[in-house]
């Protein structure tokens, strides 16, 4: 049975690889890697501390959840592909997953190429547990669309941390940290349509489209 410490090292492990990786975010769409290769995908809003306007985050964090041997395992993944607020991972295992928390890459310098500041959102627990859902084979799921509140500072929050470990350790790769809560979700069909109608336009060109149904 893994020990506590030895699943806050696997999270830590998996959770380095992924900054050390870099964002996907102006990247192609991913090519399928399997005939049964599954995605998913959801849609975030972020809405400032201060004022009426809501900004579309560069990346989403997710968390497949993972029990093994009567021990649970969070294996943190960033989106690989992002349009307009809405973040997919493709090529995606089968399995339950849940969203963590956002990243946002802001120019400090009005447009002009020079030094930039990252934006960390952690999702509060409950915010976490509307996210989840379980991923089939050959399936493009879809978590939600959510408008989510920015409050600055972390320090006496209830966050998802102390349920997901270290998952949300993302805020380290953040110039500011934001703890991010539910303001708003849809996820009926209505919601479900509007997303994969536009999620056609993110992905034409690319066999990810046969999965929207």
């Amino acid at each position: 049975m893994k020990t506590p410490s030895s699943r806050r090292l696997f999270v830590r492990t998996v959770l380095i690889g992924t900054i050390l990786g870099g964002c996907a975010m102006s990247s192609p769409v991913p090519e399928l890697s399997h005939p049964l290769s599954s995605g998913l995908a959801i849609d975030v809003a972020l809405k400032a501390p201060i004022g009426l306007f809501t900004r579309t985050p560069d990346q989403v964090y997710f968390a497949r959840i993972d029990d093994e041997e009567g021990a649970r395992r969070y294996q943190v993944i960033p989106s690989n592909y992002s349009r307009s607020g809405r973040a997919y991972l493709l090529n995606a295992r089968p399995g339950t997953y849940v969203a963590l928390g956002t990243v946002l890459e802001q120019s400090q310098s009005m447009g002009r190429p020079g030094p930039s500041t990252r934006f960390a959102t952690f999702f509060s627990r409950e915010l976490v547990e509307q996210t989840r859902v379980t991923v089939r084979e050959s399936e493009l799921a879809f978590m939600g669309a959510y408008v989510v509140g920015n409050a600055v500072g972390l320090d006496g929050t209830e966050g998802a941390g102390a349920r997901y470990a270290n998952a949300l350790l993302i805020a380290t790769s953040g110039d500011v940290r934001y703890r991010g809560t539910l303001l708003e979700r849809r996820a009926d069909e209505q919601a479900r349509d509007e997303f994969f109608r536009k999620a056609r336009e993110d992905l034409a060109g690319s066999a990810w489209a046969a999965r929207i149904r």
